[in-house]
């Protein structure tokens, strides 16, 4: 406080008002991954912009999160949605930041088949079957076929030989 004043003048006081408005608390939906035909993860949220030293003890109730992802979802990238849902607290308001949930390429494992052939006879057919089908697919949801080579011939000794499969 300091010394006021004016020899022209007399003074008035009239006081004001100092409004403390919320801080802001940013809600991010945390990125999440899972392959396909899985269940979808549990989804979570990370809140950050505390002031004072305060911390999540502040905030009561959760966020909502959601995902337009199913089971049945091909491989893609797909949002994660946050909402207030049921968020309070005193001194903060909310704004929200989406995140993707990334559905992963399930893995088919083709296996080349054994066979046998009796010597000096030709080579038989190499085939392969393919296991880890999710949701109902079957190979129809596959174009193309691998490649399949040994090293024996229809004069090769009698023996094991390697049946190689590739892309």
């Amino acid at each position: 406080s300091g010394t006021l004043a004016a020899s022209n003048y007399n003074f008035t006081f009239v006081d004001g008002t100092l409004t403390v408005n919320k801080a802001v608390l940013t809600v991010t939906a945390d990125n999440k991954s899972r392959g396909y035909g899985s269940a979808n993860p549990t989804l979570t949220a990370t809140l950050s912009g505390f002031v004072n030293g305060e911390n999540s003890s502040v905030v009561s109730g959760a966020p909502s999160l959601s995902t337009t992802a199913t089971l049945n979802s091909p491989a893609n990238t797909y949002p994660i949605t946050v909402t207030q849902g049921t968020l309070t607290a005193t001194n903060y308001d909310f704004t929200f930041v989406n995140g993707t949930l990334t559905v992963g390429k399930a893995i088919l494992t083709f296996t080349a088949e054994n066979k046998t052939k009796v010597f000096g006879a030709a080579l038989p057919e190499l085939t392969y079957s393919v296991t880890g089908f999710l949701n109902g697919d079957t190979a129809s949801v596959i174009t193309g076929a691998p490649s399949l080579t040994t090293t024996a011939t229809a004069t090769s000794n009698v023996g094991q030989y390697p049946i190689s499969i590739a892309a």
